[in-house]
């Protein structure tokens, strides 16, 4: 051994060496912090688990010293890219493996799911049994501050009779239940590094969504009562009249998530893409609770991937406003600079593998799969 550790004895592979700590600063920006030292480098751009390639930064040297390994050694990897791929299925896992310690911490979940869609630090649908008014307030406050779970950017809490393993049972109950105008919770926080959107690496926006029924003592003042359940049942007038807004590219109203409407527009400046959202939500009179507009080339009729461009595309703070009783979210993809006051930094381009990739991965992928059949075949 070249370094004074112990490895496990079932180890593959074992890399050893040492990390210079002073060797990389993760967020460096060389216009405020000066140069880059003696050799140090910049790491990336690399395709991650969010479905985009991180930007380059600076993170910290390993000076490799020595490397052993087994004769025939196993060397585990997966394949990241748009959700789903290999890690959704490790981190599904994961959720399951870390619920009793999030339970121990807030004892109020009953349940909770990290979607496919948000690439697990993007969402969190949380089931309680609800006791008091404004519970669910408190539970995502205790969410943001356990854990990694801090760095999840919206979190939807449901009443305990729902599903909350069900993507479109979480998306109706949020349509009937939480009205924006009163039932949403903006906060600033961290957030993880690898969000693109944030305004800043690893800080910005975060949007909490009450999707329980409403007790009394939930109204927004003293001459209001608590509301009861908003239906969607204009869904094709709504869709008719955003379609002929000018700057709509298209638009959709999936009626397994009713209340929702997805709009596609290529218009990219900040001024006009507001006026467009004003227009969206006049047209749309009180017939979408969320508008969530994303860029040309999304399948807006298809809920999961307009969702994970939603929370991939929006910061809760810089791209999301309340108007009335919607809330229209910016999910389009945004050139460098400032927009709405705050800003926005190098956006990264969505995770593509090219032909000879994939084909590479299948055939590997088909040949590992030929050598276990035919040593099952010879062990029987």
């Amino acid at each position: 051994a070249s370094v004074p550790l112990w490895v496990p004895a079932d180890a593959e592979i074992v890399i050893e060496g040492y990390v210079n700590p002073d060797s990389g600063v993760i967020g460096f920006d060389p216009r405020v912090d000066g140069e880059l030292g003696e050799g140090a480098v910049f790491e990336g751009p690399f395709g991650d688990h969010t479905g985009f390639y991180s930007m380059p930064d600076r993170y910290p040297i390993v000076e490799v010293t020595a490397v052993t390994m087994r004769q025939r050694p196993i060397y585990p990897t997966t394949v990241v890219g748009l959700p789903p791929q290999e890690d959704y299925y490790l981190g599904k896992a994961t959720e399951r493996v870390f619920f009793p310690l999030l339970k121990t911490l807030i004892h109020d979940i009953e349940d909770y799911d990290l979607p496919m869609f948000g690439a697990f630090h993007n969402c969190a649908f949380v089931k309680m049994r609800k006791a008091y008014p404004l519970q669910a307030r408190r539970v995502m406050h205790a969410i943001w501050g356990a854990g990694q779970m801090a760095w999840t950017k919206t979190i939807f809490v449901v009443d305990d009779d729902v599903d909350v393993h069900d993507t479109l049972a979480v998306l109706r109950a949020a349509s009937e239940h939480c009205d924006p105008s009163r039932d949403v919770e903006i906060v600033r926080g961290p957030l993880d590094i690898l969000d693109h959107a944030a305004p800043w690496l690893g800080g910005g926006g975060k949007m909490g969504f009450d999707c329980t029924r409403k007790w009394a003592g939930e109204e927004p003042d003293a001459s209001s009562e608590p509301t009861l359940p908003r239906r969607f049942d204009d869904r094709d007038a709504c869709v008719e009249a955003v379609r002929s807004v000018e700057g709509v590219a298209a638009a959709a109203m999936p009626e397994a998530s009713s209340g929702w409407l997805y709009v596609s527009t290529g218009i990219r400046d900040a001024s006009a893409f507001d006026v467009l959202a004003s227009a969206v939500v006049a047209a749309s009179g009180d017939r979408a609770a969320f508008i969530v507009f994303v860029g040309p080339g999304v399948d807006i009729t298809d809920v999961d991937e307009a969702m994970f461009h939603w929370v991939a595309n929006a910061d809760m703070l810089r791209d999301a406003r309340v108007v009335g009783r919607s809330v229209w979210f910016d999910a389009t993809a945004k050139g460098e600079g400032v927009r709405r006051g705050m800003p926005v930094r190098e956006w990264p381009p969505i995770l593509e593998m090219d032909g000879a990739v994939v084909s590479q991965v299948r055939g590997r992928f088909a040949d590992l799969l030929s050598e276990e059949r035919g040593g099952s075949d010879a062990a029987t």
